[in-house]
């Protein structure tokens, strides 16, 4: 069943289902779940049958407690998570153990489709920061996902621009204008790099910073598929 569901066989998966006897919730050690697997794996068809099904836990979460939800969010599958999104059942905002949300890790891995989705749904906290209190935006800033660093300045939801991180203490749009701290993580060259990607990031929040709802009206005229917004003494 767990292969099954894993490769997105949708007729082997019912056909499995129908034995009275098979646990849908069953789990392998590492905590997944035959639904967290193809929420993974993007595989809309099994995930609506398994939903469907009398029993199913749709919060299962494996053993770093990271749930169907969570993965399909990671993984930018965005008809999965607008599935989920629909189900009363689906904890949204269930975190992660290190206290990473699905919001954040969207945001984090840039997938620009699914944040205004996302954005849109009153549950979602958009500043839920994780244990080392880096927020969605920051983390954006960070990678350089300019797109979702727009969306989230977009939104009209409240915004946390000034939440510290244990990074480097200090705001989103300034990351990318200090020196690698001690005591870090990252290498001196991670940090380098994300230097290298976020100038207009932080341009951008600096921006808003000054004049939310100026940015905020610039950025919902321009923002779309192929929308990039630049600070005007940045524009092309």
């Amino acid at each position: 069943m767990y292969t099954a569901a894993f490769d997105g066989e949708l007729e082997e998966v019912k056909s499995l289902c129908s034995d009275p006897g098979l646990n849908i919730n069953w789990q392998n050690s590492g905590g997944f779940t035959p639904l967290s697997v193809a929420c993974h794996g993007g595989h809309i068809g099994v995930v609506r049958y398994l939903l469907s099904l009398k029993g199913i836990d749709p919060n299962k979460a494996d053993n770093k407690e990271t749930t169907p939800f969570f993965m399909a969010c990671q993984e930018g599958h965005k008809e999965v998570v607008t599935l989920l999104l629909a189900d009363s059942r689906v904890d949204p905002n269930k975190p992660k153990n290190n206290q990473t949300t699905p919001f954040f890790m969207v945001c984090q891995n840039g997938h620009k489709e699914v944040v205004p989705l996302l954005l849109a749904d009153p549950r979602i906290d958009p500043n839920k920061p994780k244990n080392n209190q880096s927020t969605p935006l920051w983390y954006a800033s960070q990678e350089g996902h300019l797109v979702v660093v727009q969306h989230l300045l977009a939104s009209g939801r409240e915004i946390d621009t000034k939440m510290k991180s244990t990074f480097n203490n200090k705001t989103a749009s300034e990351q990318g204008r200090r020196e690698v701290p001690r005591g870090t993580d990252d290498t001196e060259g991670d940090f380098q790099r994300k230097k290298i990607n976020c100038p207009l990031c932080a341009d951008l929040i600096d921006a808003y910073e000054k004049d939310s709802a100026t940015v905020r009206s610039r950025l919902r005229k321009q923002l779309g598929p192929r929308g990039i917004f630049f600070p005007s003494h940045l524009s092309p």
